[in-house]
């Protein structure tokens, strides 16, 4: 049975002559394992901790990767991670990658490859006579193998002394992201994602609403050890100046939350430009009640419209379906009605549509989401009566919804 080499002072090489025998070098009988390793190098982490930047792309199932190690092509090898996050690596079999970065990746594979594999050098018994100039036979070189307990050059925390240091993991696929995006969205939830961009996202769940901060738009990712990191990112910017959007890669597991608008920041956040980009929710649902018509219908419009818009929306087209008929309706006493989630309440504001469509900016607003127009003084009257008496305050905007959509269930007026 082979037993652990001598240690070999490469030091002494200078002062070899030609002639004498070389001492014998012996293979060690056991191998280290992951186990002999520094905890560190065994996770893949090198010394330091673990890397918590959000440009730091970190492997999971379905990513595909390639490994090349240089001078050991037969080590080299490519692959997708399977459903437990593990690849097979040669000789090795089964090791797990998922969760770390690329270069974490990197360690471990090379933590692994090190119990295997060790680099050869050659050493002439003349070497001193060669650096002087002085001729030897092939015969008079051997290559040796210096095998030692490597996991004592990986206990030194330091790459440079790794065996095999020339192993180099590039991402070749990336797996599908799924991400959960809340807040001020249309539409919350979980959200599968082609494209891992945060833009990408906020579309996918239906756009921002009125009331959404884009200015603030939270991304939180759960790291391996389990704590989590966040960052924050600025999309109203880039819109606003016409720049490029923020190219944050989202990650499996990411929570996006898109902030609420806080009334006391709005002097720098231009609502209404907002509401008019690609970033918003693409159309609005204003109510429109009629009393002379007894009737209470929803109306689709463009996000960004205005109450001019919906006065002549279906008007235009005959005065059908749920738009008011100018020609019969009292445009001088109209009301936009509001709910406010800061004060859980319903907003009134009287309006003169005459005015609005004559072009005075004043009477003529921006419409939001879930607004509410009533035609005619005596309803206006009645429904306001009835919203300081009956329903205040009102829960959330369901509530506030469902009030005006069974309004006339209520035979109240």
């Amino acid at each position: 049975m082979d037993t652990p080499e001598e240690d070999i002072d490469e030091s002494s090489l200078a002062d070899e002559a030609v002639g004498p025998e070389l001492p014998s070098v012996e293979v060690l009988e056991s191998r280290p394992t992951l186990e002999d390793l520094d905890p560190r190098i065994r996770t893949g982490s090198t010394p330091g901790s673990v890397e918590r930047n959000f440009d730091q792309y970190r492997l999971g199932p379905g990513d595909g990767i390639f490994v090349s190690v240089q001078r050991f092509p037969d080590l080299s090898f490519q692959a997708t991670l399977d459903q437990q996050g593990n690849v097979i690596l040669p000789i090795e079999g089964a090791v797990s990658l998922e969760g770390l970065t690329l270069n974490e990746a990197e360690n471990r594979i090379r933590a692994v490859y090190n119990q295997y594999v060790v680099l050869s050098e050659v050493r002439s018994v003349g070497l001193a006579n060669a650096l002087q100039g002085v001729p030897y036979q092939v015969s008079e070189v051997e290559l040796n193998r210096r095998i030692v307990p490597n996991y004592q050059a990986l206990r030194a925390n330091d790459p440079r002394n790794y065996r095999v240091p020339d192993v180099t993991l590039t991402l070749t696929a990336q797996r599908g992201v799924e991400v959960i995006m809340l807040g001020e969205i249309e539409r919350p939830g979980l959200y599968p994602l082609e494209t891992p961009r945060v833009t990408a996202a906020l579309l996918a769940a239906g756009g921002a609403r009125s009331t959404a901060d884009l200015r603030e738009i939270r991304i939180q990712r759960r790291l391996p050890d389990n704590s989590v990191i966040e960052k924050t990112v600025d999309l109203y910017t880039p819109v606003r100046d016409g720049l490029p959007f923020p190219e944050e890669r989202l990650e499996n597991g990411d929570i996006v939350i898109i902030s609420r608008l806080d009334p006391a920041q709005t002097q720098d956040y231009d609502v209404n430009f907002v509401t008019r980009s690609t970033l918003a929710q693409p159309e609005i649902l204003v109510r429109v009640i009629n009393y002379p018509r007894g009737s209470v219908g929803g109306q689709r419009l463009p996000n960004g419209s205005t109450f001019v818009d919906a006065l002549v929306g279906n008007a235009a087209r005959g005065g059908n379906g749920i738009g008011i008929p100018l020609n019969q309706a009292n445009l001088s006493s109209v009301a936009l009605i509001r709910f406010d989630p800061e004060q859980g309440e319903a907003v009134v504001t009287k309006l003169n549509a005459k005015e609005a469509i004559h072009g005075d900016p004043t009477q003529n607003p921006p419409l939001r989401d879930n607004d509410v127009i009533v035609v005619g003084r005596n309803f206006i009257n009645r429904i306001t009566f009835a919203i300081d008496t009956i329903t205040q305050p009102f829960q959330d905007i369901l509530s506030f919804v469902l009030f005006f959509d069974g309004i006339f269930d209520r035979d109240i007026f």
